[in-house]
């Protein structure tokens, strides 16, 4: 029996959407994992808060259990499975896009190697300043999240938001070392 030696793997473009998507979730489970860590610690705000913001484009009444529960002073692990799972797939999407973007961005731009480290912490800045500054308050207007929202990052501190956000550009730009993209 013959083998059939031309049969081609998916086009070029699907491969480098796949990596994108894959590294975008990945480096979306680094930064929701700090954001959870420093909204439970630090910022006083609750554990799971974070995933809760998100979902209040929907519905804001478990992030503001989770706050009103965290303005106690005890740690915060006010728990409601809906909005921790939609927040948690929307920001999955959301930086599973913008993980194609940066895929499209440093293949586009012959970025590799170590080098796709301090451009990923570039690229995660400029997705900061995006999503902080044009994205959640749009999102907030449009699907009525109000300044929980809109204001997202004023209220966890740009400090904070910019933290999450260069782990996100660095994990991202970190993935595509180990895992070159096509």
């Amino acid at each position: 029996m013959q083998e059939n030696r031309d049969v081609q793997g998916p086009p070029l473009i699907e491969r480098v959407i796949e990596a994108g998507i894959l590294a975008g979730m990945v480096a979306a489970v680094a930064m929701g994992i700090f954001a959870a860590i420093a909204s439970a610690s630090y910022l006083q705000m609750g554990f799971y808060t974070p995933m809760y913001r998100i979902a209040a484009v929907l519905d804001p009444t478990s992030m503001l259990v989770s706050l009103q529960e965290a303005e106690t002073g005890s740690p915060s692990f006010y728990f409601d499975l809906q909005p921790l799972v939609a927040g948690t797939a929307m920001h999955l999407a959301i930086a599973g896009f913008f993980g194609v973007v940066f895929a499209m961005l440093a293949r586009g731009l012959r970025v590799r190697g170590p080098a796709a480290l301090p451009a990923g912490i570039l690229y995660g800045l400029a997705v900061m300043a995006l999503m902080g500054l044009v994205v959640l308050p749009l999102a907030a207007d449009l699907l009525g999240g109000g300044p929980p929202v809109a204001d997202a990052a004023s209220i966890v501190g740009w400090p904070t938001f910019a933290a999450e956000h260069v782990l996100y550009g660095l994990t991202l730009g970190g993935w595509t070392v180990i895992r070159p993209l096509p």
